[in-house]
Parts: C-alpha cells; structure tokens; sequence
C-alpha cells in the first residue's frame, strides 16, 4: 500500500505537515457512525513521513475556528502549531508534527463558538498526566492481545440467550491502599493481582 507522502504532496515547510491517516472511506464510515476502529486514527501516533519522525494529530472539533496543539515543544505557545481542518465538512482537523516524539505532553488550545478559546485534553489519548495536572502524553500502547480462546469462547458463553453477570467497577476507588486517602489508588498492574481474582471468585462473567 503507498505511503500518504508517496500520493499527496506534503509541504514540509510548514511547522505542521499536511498529512492524513484518513480515508475517503474512514471518512464517509465516520459521519455514518459504523467506523469501529476510530482509535487507529485519531488520538496522537508516532509516525515517520518523508523519512522524518514526529507526531501525527487528530481531533474531531467540528465547531472549532482553528485547534493548535501545544506542550513543552513548543513552550505551552497557544497560536504557534496550527492543525489542518479537512475541507470534506467532517469536523476533523489534524496534521504532522515533526520531532516530537513518544513521551510529549499535549493539549489542544481551540476557538470555539462565538470566540471563546480553551485548552482541552485529546479524547484518544492513551496516557495522561497524573492529576492534578491534566495534559495529555504522546504515547502507543502497542499491546499484543492474547485473548483469542477467550475471544472463541464469547460467541457460546455471552450469547444473548444465556444468563450473564457484569461487575462495574470505579478502578481509581476500589480497594484504596489507604481508604483514607483519596488520592492512593492501585496501578492497573496491582489491580491484574487484585481485582482479576475477586472477580473470578465472586462468580461475574464480564468486567467492563
């Protein structure tokens, strides 16, 4: 399959590349609402184009004038890194940034309705700041799943027409390692040893 850069042309001289990860068809199956798989577009990727490393941005601001992203990169500057609005009336707008690499902070700073201007976090973020500051990071988990049995053994155990019991969880408060502190949380690799466990004795099928 060719490369973006290889069909496009890329202007490489501005401060943010006008580069795309979507399809016509992403596109069209987006507005349409049957896309399943949006995580693999929008949110931060890092990416090589034209043989340079950076950072690949997408966010769906469909009543924004303008989002720029902003971080350490270039000092928190609110009007330097403008992203690039699809001019398909999608709402997304998006773009290259050369030479940030995995481990960034980030926000958007948007102009939104009638003037007002706000930074906000990326909804596809997969890593975050730990509160109280509130940035996002650039980051890919590039997890290998390894849940094919379990995945084979859902089309009999959670059918429609047989009984199944969901425990729902709020992850940041169960079992605190300190119940009187409500900033102590486990990490999700304490919670593999923890909560996995409970679940399964308690007798529940689903953890969402």
């Amino acid at each position: 399959m060719p490369k973006y850069e290889d069909l496009h042309f890329v202007d490489t001289k501005q401060i943010v590349w006008n580069y795309s990860l979507f399809t016509d068809e992403d596109v069209h199956n987006f507005q349409n609402g049957t896309h399943y798989s949006l995580y693999t577009l929008f949110g931060n990727k890092q990416l090589e184009v034209s043989g340079i490393k950076g950072t690949y941005f997408a966010v769906w601001a469909p009543n924004a004038t303008a989002v720029y992203v902003k971080g350490n990169f270039n000092d928190w500057n609110n009007e330097t890194h403008l992203l690039k609005v699809r001019q398909d009336s999608s709402g997304i707008w998006e773009g290259f940034v050369p030479g940030i690499n995995q481990g960034e902070v980030y926000k958007y700073h948007i102009h939104g309705y009638k003037g007002l201007k706000l930074d906000k976090g990326d909804p596809f973020s997969n890593y975050w700041e730990l509160r109280p500051l509130t940035a996002s990071i650039t980051w890919q988990t590039n997890y290998a799943w390894k849940d094919a049995k379990w995945i084979e053994q859902r089309k009999i155990k959670n059918r429609t027409d047989q009984p199944y019991s969901v425990y729902e969880v709020h992850l940041a408060s169960w079992m605190r390692p300190n119940k009187n502190d409500e900033s102590s949380y486990n990490s999700y690799i304490q919670l593999i040893d923890l909560l996995v466990p409970y679940v399964k004795e308690m007798g529940f099928n689903l953890l969402p």
